[in-house]
């Protein structure tokens, strides 16, 4: 028997989110931030299910880590011609992933 990808792991913590088991949401988020604690994925949802529940803080938290990750990712990127513009589909996953996190912080400290 094989074991999960990372991906598939992720899927499977969305889905509990999804169905509202947001505490079996919450820990497996935990199992794979234990194993990816970088993983920009799992520290969104981490931060979603965390709102979910009631956690304020602990969204927080896991929301800020999130936009730091990106925010370095994108900082790292080669930049070509010198000039800022990024035109990648994972570049444009990560300004609009960006931008939403900045949403969701401005609700929860609202």
């Amino acid at each position: 028997m094989s074991t999960p990808t990372l991906a598939a792991r992720i899927g499977q913590a969305w889905r509990f989110e999804r169905e509202g088991k947001t505490q079996a949401a919450i820990a497996e988020f935990e199992r794979i931030l234990e194993e990816a604690p970088d993983d920009t994925d799992a520290l969104y949802g981490m931060a979603l299910a965390q709102r979910a529940a009631g956690h304020r803080d602990a969204a927080i938290e896991h929301f800020q880590k999130a936009l730091q990750h990106i925010e370095a990712a994108m900082a790292a990127r080669p930049r070509g011609d010198g000039h800022h513009e990024r035109n990648t589909p994972e570049d444009d996953r990560r300004m609009m992933l960006a931008r939403m996190i900045r949403q969701r912080l401005a609700e929860l400290k609202a």
